[in-house]
């Protein structure tokens, strides 16, 4: 007959899906899934109604499988409880996704969301604060959850996930709410819930497993002759143009393998470069003479470090009349000087 079960997961890639590893393998239940339905949360957060994606791959991390392998029957505190779920299809395209980020404090504040077997097909949030980090481990006393909401991510006021919900306090017999393996809501804060932290180390787990999330390098170099500053990621056009005498001035910020993209325009007149995530401003450049050139490289969709437009009012001929900056201390020097703060051109991670 087997077993069902529920649980929460959310996309970090085009076609990836992070939840717990338990969700997916379970030594107790006879290993890994056989079946998976992915469904997708509506905008007022109910359940959708069918499934959205065929799974093609189960990676659960190697540290949990080996755990509980080892105790089937037990939960196994400080294991990595991580796993990863792909599926056929770029739904994230649709969605988006979140960021990941290793910081995690005590007292921070956290929120959390999913969806608990006990109010029937309805996304479920709550915020609280970190009350204790143990190795990969954090808890949350002031957070209730039940089961269905292994694999939610827990993330911080930025919105980036700092880890997933793995475990629920077990309480005392008799429970007061009738389930004796769960904990009241009236006495939540004296039991606390568990997430396993995206650490340095996780993070590079999962980016091993998903290429897609490796960053890339996006080198500044300036041309003394025309005062031009280009971003590029690659280093082959680095070193070309460093050896025709544009001087190479570092990496200007990294980006990710894929997210929003960023057009690169050029302006024939007065060898300009121009960067943009608009389609409509790309198409409206073309439409005034401008050569449009490639996809430069990808902004980061959490919005992590943003790069700041800064227009040249001063700019006449072959001027350059753009310049882009991650610095806001830069940026607000080059206004004090007459510049013009135009907007946050992308993001990177």
């Amino acid at each position: 007959m087997g077993w069902i079960a529920q649980g929460t997961g959310a996309i970090i890639a085009s076609n990836v899906i992070l939840t717990a590893g338990h969700v997916i393998y379970d030594k107790g239940q006879g290993g890994y899934l056989s079946k998976v339905q992915i469904y997708q949360a509506n905008t007022n957060g109910t359940k959708g109604a069918t499934s959205i994606a065929s799974v093609t791959g189960l990676v659960p991390n190697g540290d949990w499988v080996s755990k509980d392998n080892a105790s089937p029957n037990n939960y196994p505190l400080g294991a990595d409880d991580l796993g990863l779920i792909v599926i056929n299809n770029n739904k994230g395209l649709n969605t988006g996704w979140m960021g990941m980020t290793s910081n995690l404090s005590l007292n921070q504040a956290i929120s959390l969301a999913g969806f608990p077997v006990d109010h029937r097909d309805q996304m479920w949030g709550m915020s609280g604060n970190v009350s204790q980090i143990k190795n990969s481990l954090f808890s949350y006393i002031n957070i209730s959850m039940y089961p269905g909401q292994s694999g939610s991510p827990v993330f911080n006021t930025g919105n980036n996930i700092v880890g997933i919900n793995v475990a629920e306090a077990s309480y005392l017999n008799p429970n007061p709410n009738g389930d004796n393996n769960k904990v009241p809501s009236s006495l939540a804060s004296q039991y606390p819930n568990y997430g396993v932290q995206l650490t340095a180390s996780n993070i590079n787990w999962i980016q091993n497993n998903v290429p897609a999330l490796k960053s890339t390098a996006l080198y500044r170099v300036y041309n003394p002759n025309n005062g031009e500053h280009l971003y590029t990621k690659s280093l082959y056009e680095t070193t070309t143009l460093s050896k025709t005498g544009w001087n190479y001035e570092g990496v200007n910020s990294q980006q990710p393998a894929t997210g929003n993209a960023v057009y690169r325009l050029y302006n024939p007149n007065s060898g300009e470069h121009f960067y943009t995530t608009s389609s409509f401003e790309r198409d409206s450049l073309v439409k005034a003479g401008w050569h449009y050139e490639q996809i430069a490289f990808y902004s980061d969709t959490a919005k992590h470090t943003p790069i700041y437009r800064l227009f040249n009012t001063n700019a006449k001929g072959k001027q350059i009349s753009h310049f882009y900056t991650s610095s806001s201390a830069e940026r607000d020097s080059l206004v004090k000087i007459g510049w013009r703060y135009e907007q946050i051109s992308w993001y990177g991670l």
